[in-house]
């Protein structure tokens, strides 16, 4: 009886997983068809709210239905949603015309972190370029490794820019490996945010500012983001900001 009631479980639980996506990818695809109909007959804010239900950390690479919604935004005029959209587009798709895009609007509205700099040409260049990196660096170490077992093999001493080639190889590879996690970037969300000293409700206010900033996080600190603000390090609510 135990094993009857115990595969039946396991039934239940695989029809579970297998069906229960589809549904919701099913809900999903209709809701998004409807989005689409309304943007094509100019209804926006109706659109705009159909597509933001559906936008999950699984859409941020759908172009498409993020270039509507940075459009939609803009039609709305709430240009710190505008910001963030663009701002995800630049995370798949980077351009010059993008960043300047940004700029010109973040300037209208006196919001930082929207600067067109050289951050701004190496994200450019690391997000077109760098899925070749692992394979310029594989080649790079296999050449050390075999200078280093030629070396060894016939007893001589290894050279100083050997030595600092290897050097570098780690140190570029710890930066590559680190990259993601040292240039994650948020939005600011809430028109009334305190930036403090320290992690906690309790530490001085070293500024107060609204919405749509875009700021750099360091780490987080319980629910806490540290954060660069004016060259200095703060601290910001998770829940005043959007990661991007």
């Amino acid at each position: 009886m135990q094993v009857l009631v115990i595969k039946y479980l396991r039934f239940c639980i695989f029809m579970g997983l297998f069906f229960t996506p589809k549904w919701a990818f099913s809900r999903d695809i209709a809701a998004l068809k409807e989005a689409d109909s309304l943007f094509a007959m100019a209804q926006y804010t109706e659109a705009l709210s159909l597509y933001k239900k559906n936008f999950t950390n699984s859409e941020k690479n759908n172009q498409p239905m993020v270039l509507k919604l940075a459009f939609l935004s803009e039609r709305t005029g709430n240009y710190s949603d505008v910001l963030f959209y663009l701002s995800q587009l630049a995370l798949v798709n980077p351009s010059r015309t993008l960043f300047e895009k940004m700029d010109k609007m973040a300037s209208e509205h006196n919001l930082k972190g929207y600067d067109f700099n050289d951050y701004s040409y190496f994200i450019i260049f690391y997000r077109r370029y760098g899925a070749y990196l692992p394979l310029l660096l594989l080649v790079f170490g296999a050449y050390i490794i075999y200078i280093m077992y030629w070396k060894t093999k016939r007893r001589q001493g290894i050279l100083i820019v050997h030595k600092l080639s290897i050097l570098t190889y780690l140190l570029v590879v710890g930066v590559i490996i680190n990259l993601p996690s040292l240039y994650r970037s948020a939005v600011i969300t809430n028109p009334k945010t305190f930036l403090r000293e320290n992690p906690t409700a309790a530490a001085s206010v070293v500024d107060r500012v609204g919405k749509g900033h875009r700021v750099t996080i360091l780490g987080s600190v319980d629910h806490w983001y540290r954060i660069i603000w004016n060259n200095s390090i703060v601290y910001i609510r998770h829940s005043d900001v959007r990661n991007i």
